[in-house]
C-alpha cells in the first residue's frame, strides 16, 4: 500500500460516521430526486421576472427596519431596505462599513481578543488627551494625557511623540514637567497657525488601523469574535491571531479587491440573505444567486443601475427605457447600433410576443401548394 493510499485511510477515520459510507438509503435517494424535481423549470419560464417579484416584493411592502445594534457596545448597523438597496444598487461606500473579525483556535480568548481590539481601533492623539490649553503669550499649546488610557492601549509617551512628528510635519513636540508641549517649527507664524496645528496634531493617528473607529468585543458559545465599526479587510488579514478563512467585510467592493470576484459573489447571496431573515423574510437561494450572477458575470462588479447591468444590455431600446432615454437612443442612432429584439423589454415596446413561454417558440404552418 502506498504512502498516500495509508494517508487517506488515516483521515478517514477521522470523519463521522455518516460520511464514511456512500451508500444512500431508499428514504434519501427518494429525497435527493424530489429535491431535484423540484428545482426543475419549464423551457421559457421567465425565471429572470420571477426573481425580480421574489425578492422586490417583499423588500419593498413590508415595514422594514432600518438600523440594528450588534454587541453590547451598541454598533449601528444598516439593515432592512436601505441594506438591500446598498447591495443590489452595489454602493462604493455602505453607510455603515464594517468587519466580522475570527481569530483562530490558539488565540480564542479573551485576553487575546482585547489585544487584537487595541491592534485593530485606530487611536488618535485626541483620544488619550485629557486636558488641552493655548497658551496665546507664547503660541503654543499644551496637553495634559490621559494615563490610564495610554495604560489601556499600551501606549507610551515616546510613541505619542514620535507619531506625531511623523504625521505632522510643523509639528515640535516636547514634554515639560510631564506636560506635552506643541510648537510650530515655523519661523514666522501666528495664532491662527497654532490653532491649524492643534486640529492636525489631534488627528494624527497614534496607533491601530485607519478606518476601524470602534471595535466591539462578542463571546457566544465559546467563541470570540470582534465587530468594528469601519472597515480595512487588508490589513486586519494580515494580523497574525486573525482568522483569514471567515473574517469578513461588508463592503462589496473591498471584498473584491481583496479575496476576488468569486468571494464577492458568494458575500452577494450571504448579504442578501441576512438582510432579509433579519426582518423574518424567506427568499428562495436561487433567486438571490441568479441576482448575484448578473452582478459578477463579468469578473466584476455591476449594480442594477443605468451604470451596471441595465447599462450593459446590448439592446438599445432595453438601456433606454430604463434611463437616460435621450441619450441611449442618441448614442444608438449616431453609433448606428441595431437592436435584435431578443429580449423581453424590447419586445414589449414594439408590440411583439415577448421570448417567454410560449414566445420561445417560433411556429409557422407548413402548407403544401395542393393544400388549400
Amino acid at each position: 500500500m502506498s504512502e498516500q493510499e495509508l494517508n487517506w485511510k488515516e483521515r478517514a477515520k477521522e470523519l463521522p460516521p455518516r460520511l464514511k459510507s456512500t451508500e444512500l438509503t431508499d428514504e434519501e435517494h427518494e429525497k435527493i430526486k424530489e429535491r431535484y424535481e423540484n428545482m426543475q423549470y419549464e423551457p421559457g419560464e421567465a425565471i429572470g421576472i420571477v426573481a425580480a417579484q421574489s425578492l422586490s416584493e417583499p423588500a419593498t411592502q413590508l415595514t422594514m427596519e432600518t438600523y440594528h445594534q450588534a454587541g453590547g457596545a451598541q454598533v449601528n448597523l444598516t439593515a432592512g431596505l436601505p441594506r438591500l438597496i446598498e447591495i443590489v444598487d452595489a454602493r462604493r461606500e455602505p453607510d455603515t462599513p464594517s468587519m466580522n473579525v475570527y481569530l483562530h483556535e490558539d488565540y480564542n480568548n479573551e485576553e487575546d481578543a482585547k489585544r487584537v481590539a487595541r491592534k485593530l481601533r485606530e487611536i488618535t492623539f485626541d483620544d488619550l488627551v485629557k486636558q488641552d490649553t493655548i497658551d496665546i503669550m507664547q503660541l503654543r499649546v499644551e496637553y495634559e494625557l490621559n494615563e490610564a488610557l495610554l495604560e489601556d492601549y499600551d501606549v507610551d509617551r515616546d510613541d505619542v511623540k514620535s507619531r506625531i512628528k511623523e504625521s505632522v510635519k510643523k509639528a515640535k513636540v516636547t514634554y515639560e514637567d510631564g506636560t506635552l508641549v506643541l510648537e510650530s517649527t515655523e519661523d514666522d507664524y501666528d495664532l491662527r497657525d497654532v490653532k491649524d496645528l492643534k486640529n492636525d496634531t489631534e488627528e494624527a493617528r497614534i496607533k491601530g488601523i485607519k478606518g476601524v473607529e470602534q471595535v466591539v468585543i462578542n463571546e457566544e458559545d465559546g467563541e470570540w469574535q470582534l465587530q468594528t465599526a469601519g472597515t480595512a479587510l487588508r490589513k486586519t488579514l494580515k494580523i497574525k491571531e486573525v482568522d483569514e478563512t471567515r473574517t469578513i467585510s461588508n463592503d462589496l467592493w473591498e471584498v473584491l479587491r481583496v479575496l476576488g470576484v468569486e468571494a464577492l459573489r458568494y458575500r452577494i447571496i450571504e448579504e442578501t440573505n441576512q438582510t432579509l431573515s433579519a426582518q423574518g423574510i424567506g427568499v428562495d437561494d436561487r433567486h438571490i444567486m441568479l441576482l448575484a450572477d448578473m452582478m459578477t458575470r463579468k469578473g466584476d462588479l455591476k449594480g442594477t443601475t443605468r451604470y451596471g447591468i441595465v447599462g450593459d444590455k446590448d439592446s438599445i431600446l432595453a438601456r433606454s427605457v430604463f434611463e437616460e432615454t435621450k441619450k441611449h437612443l442618441r448614442e444608438g442612432t449616431l453609433a448606428g447600433e441595431t437592436d435584435e429584439l431578443e429580449g423581453v423589454v424590447e419586445n414589449l415596446i414594439v408590440g411583439q410576443p415577448v421570448p417567454v413561454g410560449t414566445g420561445t417558440v417560433d411556429l409557422k404552418p407548413g402548407f403544401g401548394e395542393d393544400e388549400e
